[in-house]
C-alpha cells in the first residue's frame, strides 16, 4: 500500500525546484548584487551557455522575472534588466521612510530591554563597519539587517509584512542591488551617524526623536541615490 504523506508535509516530488526557478532566482541575486545593471541586456544563448541550461528553460526564467518586474520582455529585442525612474526612487523612499519611522517610534515606545540592548549592539556593529574596508553590499546588509529589528520587533504585527512587501519589489531590489546610498567612506559614515541617533532615541525613550531620526536616515538614503541618478556627484 502506497504512504500517504502527513498532512501539511511536501511531498519529496516538490521539494526540487525546476531548473528555471534556480536560474531566476540566480539572476535576481546578480541583480541585487549589482552584477547585472539596469537596463542591461540578458541574451539567451550566453545565459544557457553560462549555467548549463536549455534556451527553453532560460526563457522561462525570464518569463517569470518579468512578470515580478525586474525584467522587461520586447519581442524582438529580447530581455533587459528593468530600469527606473527618478519618480520611483522617490516614491519608494518616500513610503520606506514613513514605515521606517513608525516602527522606530513603536520601537522606542514598547521594545524590551534584549531589543534595545540588540538595537545598541548592532549600531556599534555599523559603526565599525563605516570604513573603507567594508563593500558598499555588505554595508547596505548590515542597515537592512537594523531596518529588520526595528520593523519586526516594533509591534505592529502589520508593519513587517508591508515592509518586506516594499523590500520585494522589482524596482526596489534594483536601487539597492547599485548600493548606490553607500558608495564612499563618507556616506557609510553619515549612515552610521544616523543610525546612532535613532539608537540614542530609543535609549533615551524618546518616541518623536526616534521616528525623526528613522526618517531622516532614510532621507539622507534617498538624497546620496538622487546625487547619483541625476550625475551630480
Amino acid at each position: 500500500m502506497a504512504r500517504v504523506a502527513p498532512s501539511g508535509e511536501i511531498p519529496l516530488g516538490r521539494l526540487v525546484k525546476p531548473l528555471s526557478e534556480q536560474l531566476a532566482e540566480r539572476i535576481l541575486d546578480d541583480v541585487k548584487a549589482g552584477r547585472l545593471p539596469p537596463g542591461e541586456r540578458l541574451k539567451e544563448e550566453e545565459l544557457a551557455q553560462t549555467h548549463a541550461v536549455s534556451r527553453a528553460t532560460v526563457r522561462e526564467a525570464l518569463i517569470a522575472l518579468a512578470r515580478q518586474g525586474h525584467v522587461v520582455r520586447t519581442p524582438r529585442f529580447g530581455a533587459r534588466i528593468a530600469e527606473f525612474s527618478r519618480r520611483d526612487l522617490d516614491d519608494l523612499f518616500e513610503l520606506r521612510a514613513a514605515l521606517l519611522a513608525v516602527a522606530a517610534g513603536r520601537f522606542a515606545r514598547d521594545a524590551d530591554d534584549a531589543g534595545r540592548q540588540k538595537l545598541q549592539d548592532m549600531v556599534r556593529t555599523i559603526e565599525a563597519a563605516a570604513d573603507g574596508k567594508t563593500t558598499p553590499q555588505a554595508f547596505a546588509t548590515l542597515s537592512i539587517r537594523l531596518q529588520t529589528l526595528l520593523t519586526e520587533q516594533c509591534g505592529n504585527n502589520h508593519l513587517p509584512a508591508i515592509y518586506g512587501r516594499l523590500a520585494e519589489m522589482g524596482t526596489w531590489q534594483l536601487i539597492r542591488g547599485q548600493a548606490s546610498s553607500f558608495l564612499n567612506v563618507e556616506d557609510r559614515r553619515e549612515s552610521a551617524v544616523d543610525w546612532r541617533h535613532v539608537a540614542d532615541c530609543v535609549a533615551a525613550v524618546d518616541i518623536a526623536g526616534a521616528e525623526l531620526a528613522a526618517r531622516l536616515l532614510l532621507e539622507h538614503s534617498a538624497e546620496r541615490v538622487r546625487q547619483r541618478y541625476d550625475g551630480t556627484d
